[in-house]
């Protein structure tokens, strides 16, 4: 069984970049406050005992009729803001080996791709929130924001099994909130967008989780609902949407579908690119996974040029806390190591591993993958000096 392994950093996943209003919820006025009367007529002098009768018989029906409407009114209150919610900015990668994986094994990319929101009932005419379900709205937005975050340092941790419960009781609430938005604001306000984004962000997120638990089935599963809504909501030229892009194509990778990985990868760049620009992180993370994908094939030579160009936009930011950079190093690396250049493969890894040390601590999955590499190389490097003591040294 070959040890090569290969750092996949996933993509931001990620992330919503809605903009939210401050805005009140739309009052629909009751029929008490729509209700126009008039005061009655002066009585005339001379008018009779049962005209003065009448009229304060229907004084007194009219303050009734008043008082019972108004009894039933709700009352307005201002909506809460939907925040962003960001996917974790770095997300522990999977460690795939660069073996050609066997062809046959993928799951199709549906051509039907059904929505959550398909079959949704005709917006009913906006209403106000009562006092109750706005405090359950904002009950709602917390949890969903606070399981969230949650999810996130489960999946920096590697633990994607606490990450998916956390995903799964964000999407719950979220999926709960939308309903009163559509009521009270409507489906083309942009808090209600905001929150249908927000689901397709978790979404995207699920469907990396899976695919870290080599559950491909069920990441094109939800990919395909995140790319569904994201498609719909911001267009198939927008950054977000080549984020699902991506991460399809990531499926396709993991499961040795090489042509149609560089299919998705290839959609994605072209959006990146031109939105993001050449010189953008988000682009040369793409940069990277192509490359990953030409050294999972064998072809080293064109995975290096692919991994350099990702390198060279990395290498512009703080690399001590650039842990995209520390998977390309990482990867160059293993380029490197299978060539048998171990002493080149050697500072390439320790680049890596120092950049994770102070981003992820060494309790990490990521890092100790890539200590692991570090590990073998410089065992196949024949150095006289114990790896631990090497290793000591080499950090100070």
């Amino acid at each position: 069984m070959s040890t090569e392994n290969a750092v996949e950093p996933k993509e931001p996943s990620p992330t919503t970049t809605a903009t939210t209003a401050n805005t009140e919820i739309p009052s629909t006025q009751s029929e008490a406050s729509q209700l126009k009367t008039a005061p009655p007529e002066p009585s005339q002098k001379g008018s009779s005992p049962f005209a003065i009768t009448m009229l304060l018989v229907v004084l007194i029906g009219i303050v009734a009729a008043l008082v019972f409407v108004n009894k039933g009114d709700s009352p307005t209150v201002e909506t809460p803001q939907i925040q962003e919610i960001a996917q974790p900015e770095i997300a522990p990668p999977e460690i795939a080996p660069p073996e050609i994986a066997p062809p046959g094994t993928a799951t199709p990319l549906p051509t039907q791709i059904t929505s959550k929101t398909e079959g949704e009932a005709p917006q009913p005419a906006l209403r106000k929130l009562t006092r109750a379900e706005f405090d359950k709205l904002k009950a709602l937005e917390n949890d969903a924001l606070g399981s969230h975050e949650a999810a996130g340092e489960y999946y920096r941790r590697g633990d994607y099994a606490n990450a998916l419960v956390q995903y799964q009781n964000a999407l719950a609430s979220f999926e709960q909130a939308l309903p009163y938005y559509r009521q009270s604001l409507g489906d083309n306000h942009d808090n209600t967008i905001t929150v249908r984004k927000n689901i397709a962000a978790i979404y995207n997120a699920m469907g990396d989780v899976y695919r870290n638990q080599k559950n491909y089935t069920e990441a094109m599963n939800w990919l395909n609902k995140s790319l569904e809504i994201r498609e719909k909501l911001l267009g198939k030229n927008h950054p977000e949407t080549a984020e699902t892009y991506n991460n399809i194509a990531l499926v396709y990778d993991s499961q040795g579908q090489y042509p149609k990985a560089l299919e998705w990868y290839q959609k994605d760049l072209a959006i990146s690119e031109r939105a993001l620009g050449r010189d953008h992180p988000d682009t040369a993370k793409t940069y990277n996974n192509i490359g990953l994908v030409y050294f999972h094939q064998g072809d080293r030579t064109i995975a290096m040029e692919w991994f350099k160009k990702a390198l060279a936009i990395q290498e512009k930011d703080q690399l001590s806390e650039n842990s995209n950079a520390a998977m390309t190093y990482n990867n160059i690396a293993e380029v490197y190591r299978v060539q048998g250049d171990f002493m080149l493969a050697l500072p390439e890894y320790l680049k890596a591993y120092r950049i994770l040390l102070n981003t992820f601590g060494e309790d990490s999955s990521t890092t100790k993958t890539v200590r692991l590499n570090l590990a073998r190389a410089y065992d196949k490097s024949e150095n006289a000096m114990p790896f631990a003591e090497w290793l000591e040294e080499s950090l100070r």
